[in-house]
């Protein structure tokens, strides 16, 4: 049996595409169709607002994703007056996934990793995000699915040969 990753406000199935090459089984959901050219979302889709999800149907869950919509926070980060002039945007997208998160993980009885991505004007609203790679901003348990960099490796102390020597 195939593990299950849940993918939260899905879009065209960005993180899908990914997760299915890996073997997942994927549920996306998202608050409507996002069909472009003769391409279709590629996993199970659910037409459903995230914010009346119960997490608590997602205990069977190996892995959640997700990627709010980021405009209110990119409009913000411009450099325009108007732009900065505005009131701070709702977080509620974005806390809506951490909820869902502890949700699955008390009716699973175990954590259920769930990683968040956005854009960097997100951070000023939400906090720092843990990791990013290029324009991705990653929140939640980013660690094990990020590559490691040569500051990790500097940082640890160790260094390791093509030949297998330390």
């Amino acid at each position: 049996m195939a593990p299950l990753a849940i993918d939260l406000y899905c879009g065209l199935g960005g993180w899908t595409e990914a997760l299915l090459a890996e073997g997942y089984d994927v549920i996306g959901f998202d608050i409507e169709r996002h069909d472009y050219g003769s391409c279709g979302y590629p996993g199970q889709l659910v037409i459903q607002d995230v914010l009346t999800l119960d997490g608590a149907q997602f205990k069977d869950a190996t892995l959640i994703v997700a990627s709010p919509p980021c405009q209110a926070y990119s409009y913000r980060a411009m450099p325009w007056k108007r732009a900065k002039a505005l009131p701070p945007p709702s977080n509620e997208l974005f806390d809506a996934c951490f909820r869902i998160q502890r949700e699955a993980s008390v009716a699973a009885g175990r954590h259920i990793p769930m990683i968040v991505e956005n854009v960097k004007g997100a951070q000023p609203w939400v906090g720092r995000a843990k990791w990013h790679y290029g324009s991705y901003y990653l929140w939640g348990d980013v660690p094990a699915l990020m590559p490691i960099t040569l500051r990790e490796v500097m940082k640890r102390g160790v260094t390791h040969q093509p030949n297998g020597e330390s």
